[in-house]
């Protein structure tokens, strides 16, 4: 068969969406494949190319419809639904050991282009590659090269594994292997200097494990020949993990790679999955998880506990997809992923999928509220993804270009519509709110409508909520007479003739903005992003002289700055005795108790959130009955470590962060804006600042030194921070003068008035 090269003015796309070997011997492979902004590449085959280009195995291609084509990031000019593809590769024709790269073959104007894939799609099953197990004596890897697509390796397999059967707390095990090979386990070693150590567990292929033969939480079974060679022992095509678990967790698990890993500890091995819209049922066999654990479901904005009813044997544990917030409501599953752990006081445990459940993940169960999938993480491990309800024909990049399209081409026609969005949709606070809650005070005729990211974020009374990215939301866009925003504009939004849009920003800047920071040269512009953003807006809200100068400079913002107080302070500034009650009723706080806000900020780069302070050191040497409250960052996707107990609430998630000002009686943070916000109640404030050197110079930089003249006492441990919090009145004493100069210099109109003033400027235009 003759190929000739693809043209050079061709640029071709082909994506693989999934590959997984078959136990009889073939790979299956879906994609789709087209020229960029263009028709789709005519498909015929897909073939497996050797290192001097020689076709080794092939399988015809047949092309299918797949509207998912367009749900990806790429190009959006044209549908790829009809550029989808499928096809079933013989690897029987494939003779021996070695290498090869998949190629697809297409029909360009009556020649034969083989081109190798390109791109896999993020979330994709094809990001999931794994080996066919052992086969004829040989074992086929799948991996993935940059610059060569999706590639095969093909290896002799010296050692199978052929049996295992879990009795009590040991596993036996049965291993197809040559004459006189023990069974070892190969793994870390301990100590300073950690090596490769090898312990021989078993005779002839055979042996019997248990927890004592796990000198580490995971370790490799291979066989050691008479010659002291070492070979990986091999799962066979089609194997299932799902009886190779000992009482106490003691499992067997295939790697990516085929070989077979020994882990020990607390599991919950998952075997069968029912999912729906509204819940999924799990059932497994849970080993050595102590009573009391409950299976966790855990994301950057929510977190759902579930009872797990422990019994020998099989366990089912179904898990819903709400959550239950704050004062018992009920809300969908708010968007994004989510890992599941099984948690007690022991710690964690994972929640691990048979491998016998891969081709049945990734689909996704719709209803009104939400959609929702199961996932297959790293190890094994299952996740969960949640995404907005959005109609077919709003879901992925081809159908936002041509609702962006529309909305570009109709023609301008403004109502009595005032559209607010709060940190792109995830809530319905900050200044907006009170902004809303100023023109409903004043019984204003502007219909209040709220962008949300998902059913998840209830709106305030008298507003509306639509869905981000649904036609509904686009048409809001084009017809609202004010656009409110406190972060970044939506991609794609044109300030209209008689719109006008207002960023409110989200604090007073203590850690420096855009050309600011510290890895930005003095004279650079700021990013093409930010640029298209501030060129849209009409008016830009400041709380304070300081901030008008930084966000102007920093922002290269040249229109109207209004300094009117910050709106979002207006409840803090009027609150009262009966404001405070209520805000510890929310959460669910007694009156006596010592309330301890700790509200840390993100650092660069970092999603995971290192806890520097010791909630539970702080809990017992306070020296009374005391609860501490912890508040991430919208930046980060989950902490260091687990947050929670009966004195300590993770209110990440927490919708009203002027409650949690309220409840506490004194804030710890660090270079959180939120040092602006809370100074307006007149409580103490605390700085953790133990990388202080490292932030202020390297990281991120900033605009004051609090050493000098923060409101509160800078310190650098828990240790401190309990001494402080001993002795509050010391500390309001001893910083009284320094506390009356911050709020003079940053809270100089937080006096209730600010939304009034705001509206007055912005929105009462009748």
């Amino acid at each position: 068969m003759r190929f000739a090269p693809p043209r050079a003015e061709t640029e071709a796309v082909v994506v693989l969406a999934s590959a997984r070997c078959q136990d009889r011997g073939s790979l299956v492979l879906r994609g789709w494949a087209y020229v960029d902004g263009a028709e789709a590449l005519a498909v015929v085959s897909v073939v497996a190319v050797g290192g001097v280009g020689q076709v080794v195995a092939d399988g015809a291609a047949s092309r299918v419809h797949d509207d998912s084509a367009d749900l990806y990031p790429g190009d959006k000019r044209v549908s790829h639904a009809d550029a989808a593809f499928e096809a079933e590769v013989d690897l029987t024709t494939w003779r021996g050991a070695g290498r090869v790269v998949i190629e697809v073959v297409s029909c360009d104007g009556g020649q034969l282009v083989r081109r190798p894939f390109t791109i896999r799609p993020p979330g994709s099953a094809a990001r999931h590659l794994r080996a066919s197990g052992a086969q004829d004596g040989f074992n086929v890897k799948l991996g993935w090269s940059d610059v060569e697509g999706l590639e095969l390796t093909k290896v002799g397999v010296k050692a199978t594994l052929s049996q295992v059967e879990a009795v009590g707390e040991t596993l036996h095990v049965e291993v197809r292997t040559g004459p006189g090979a023990d069974l070892a386990l190969i793994g870390d070693g301990t100590g300073a200097r950690p090596r490769r150590v090898t312990t021989v567990v078993g005779r002839v292929g055979s042996a019997s494990l248990t927890a004592a033969d796990a000198s580490s939480a995971r370790q490799t079974l291979v066989t050691v020949g008479a010659d002291g060679s070492i070979a990986r022992v091999v799962v066979p095509a089609g194997w299932s993990s799902g009886d190779a678990v000992a009482d106490g967790g003691l499992r067997l698990v295939p790697r990516p790679s085929g070989a077979v890993e020994l882990r020990r500890g607390p599991v919950l091995a998952v075997s069968a999955l029912e999912a729906t819209a509204s819940s999924i049922m799990v059932t497994g066999r849970a080993e050595g998880l102590p009573d009391g654990a409950v299976l966790e479901v855990r994301g950057s904005r929510a977190r759902v506990e579930v009872e797990l009813d422990l019994v020998r044997g099989e366990t089912t544990v179904v898990i819903p997809t709400t959550v239950s917030i704050w004062q018992g409501r009920r809300v969908p599953l708010p968007s994004g992923r989510y890992q599941v752990w099984v948690v007690s006081e022991d710690g964690e445990a994972p929640v691990e999928l048979d491998d016998g459940l891969v081709d049945s993940l990734g689909t996704w169960e719709d209803s009104e509220a939400v959609r929702v999938r199961v996932l297959r993480g790293q190890g094994g491990r299952m996740m969960l993804e949640a995404a907005p309800p959005l109609a077919v024909d709003e879901r992925g990049a081809r159908a936002q270009a041509l609702l962006e399209h529309a909305y570009a081409t109709s023609p301008p026609a403004p109502r009595r519509m005032a559209y607010f969005e709060c940190y792109y949709g995830t809530s319905a606070t900050d200044s907006a709110r009170a902004i809303h809650e100023e023109l409903r005070r004043r019984g204003s005729d502007l219909e209040l409508v709220w962008g949300v990211a998902d059913r998840s974020v209830t709106v305030p009374e008298g507003g509306r909520a639509v869905l981000r990215d649904s036609r509904e939301w686009w048409e809001v866009l084009s017809r609202a007479r004010f656009l409110t925003f406190n972060a970044g504009l939506p991609y794609g939004l044109r300030r209209r003739p008689g719109q006008t849009v207002v960023q409110t920003w989200h604090g007073t800047p203590f850690k420096r903005l855009g050309s600011d920071r510290p890895t930005f040269g003095p004279d650079e512009e700021a990013g093409p992003a930010t640029v298209w953003s501030v060129a849209r807006w009409d008016a830009l809200l400041a709380g304070n002289p300081h901030s008008a100068d930084v966000f102007g400079r920093v922002w290269g913002y040249d229109g109207p700055v209004l300094q009117l107080g910050y709106p979002r302070n207006d409840a803090l500034a009027r609150a009262g005795a009966a404001d405070v009650e209520r805000a510890r009723h929310a959460l669910g706080i007694e009156d006596d108790r010592l309330v301890v806000l700790y509200v840390p900020t993100w650092r660069d780069g970092n999603r995971v959130m290192d806890q520097f302070l010791d909630t539970d050191a702080v809990v017992r040497g306070v020296g009374r009955d005391v609860t501490v409250l912890v508040r991430g960052h919208m930046n980060i996707s989950g902490w260091a470590t687990r947050i929670g107990g009966r004195d300590v609430l993770d209110v990440t998630g927490y919708p009203e962060i002027n409650d949690l000002f309220l409840a506490a009686d004194v804030a710890v943070t660090d270079y959180s804006s939120i040092m602006f916000d809370f100074s307006v109640t007149g409580k103490p404030l605390v700085f953790l600042v133990p990388d202080l050197a490292d932030y202020r110079d390297r990281r991120r930089g900033t605009y004051l030194d609090l050493e000098e003249s923060g409101p509160g006492p800078v310190v650098r441990t828990t240790e401190q921070v309990v001494e402080v919090l001993r002795d509050l009145d010391a500390t309001r004493e001893g910083f009284a003068d320094r506390y009356d100069a911050w709020v003079a210099t940053y809270n100089p109109l937080d006096d209730g008035r600010a939304a009034a003033r705001v509206v007055d400027a912005l929105y009462d235009d009748r």
